[in-house]
């Protein structure tokens, strides 16, 4: 778009051009994107309202579920009642982080933290040290994995001995989830992806100077939620959960 046709660039071949007057031509475009914004206001968006809400029905179930063993998405169910809305949110695991991801909507910037893409385990233990310094009124929730613990849970000495409480959730499967369905489903069986069943990760809190429980009830997991953000130091809640279940990937078998 030029406001002369002499500047229009012909040392290459254009998908298209204009020459005009500007001001014509952006007010045209102002107000073609203010019609464009209408209809996707009174049309696409209460479509997309609408498919979210259903969405979210649908899961209620399972966020509710009274499966024993416990299903990991009744553990996000318990976790969204007790979130305040300046909380931060830490993920640090796989499959037992993937539905976090999902479930948990931070109410603020900075409300969620994870490794990224392409990060590696074992980040939660310095992400909740930093975020509880940096928010010292809010609460941090950091969510483990087991195959997450194995790499960091010996921070919480650093959280201990800087008096810095965190609430810590365990989505303890028994097994590296994130890699035993994928080889399952790709080659019908899995290598090194076993972990020791509900390992007491809650011990290894209370003996570096925290606390912490192990959770094997779906109807255990809330009071044991309000102990931990009531403890007023770095607190471990292990919840055994079932290493049956697999956080739902459409890329799973491709």
């Amino acid at each position: 778009m030029a406001d002369s046709p002499d500047v229009l660039a012909h040392h290459v071949e254009l998908a298209a051009s204009a020459a005009g007057d500007l001001t014509a031509f952006f007010n045209g475009l102002a107000g073609t994107a203010a019609l464009a914004r209408r209809r996707w206001e009174e049309d696409w968006l209460p479509r997309l309202q609408a498919a979210c809400k259903a969405a979210i029905a649908a899961d209620q179930p399972l966020l509710a579920s009274d499966a024993d063993p416990i299903h990991p998405m009744r553990v996000y169910g318990e976790l969204a009642a007790v979130l305040d809305d300046d909380a931060v949110v830490i993920g640090d695991g796989g499959d037992f982080v993937s539905y976090a991801g999902k479930y948990v909507e931070p109410a603020r910037p900075g409300g969620w933290l994870d490794p990224g893409p392409y990060g590696c385990l074992g980040t939660g233990l310095g992400y909740a040290i930093a975020a509880r310094v940096a928010r010292p009124s809010a609460q941090v929730v950091l969510l483990l994995g087991d195959g997450a613990a194995g790499f960091s849970l010996m921070d919480v000495d650093s959280l201990v001995r800087h008096r810095l409480p965190v609430v810590i959730i365990c989505g303890n499967n028994g097994i590296w989830g994130l890699e035993k369905f994928p080889m399952q489903a790709l080659y019908g069986y899995d290598v090194a992806a076993d972990l020791q069943p509900q390992c007491r990760y809650d011990q290894v809190v209370t003996a570096l100077g925290g606390a912490g429980e192990l959770v094997t009830k779906p109807a255990d997991i809330a009071p044991a939620l309000r102990r931990a953000f009531s403890s007023g130091v770095p607190y471990l809640v292990n919840v055994a959960t079932d290493p049956k279940v697999s956080y739902p990937r459409s890329t799973t078998g491709v």
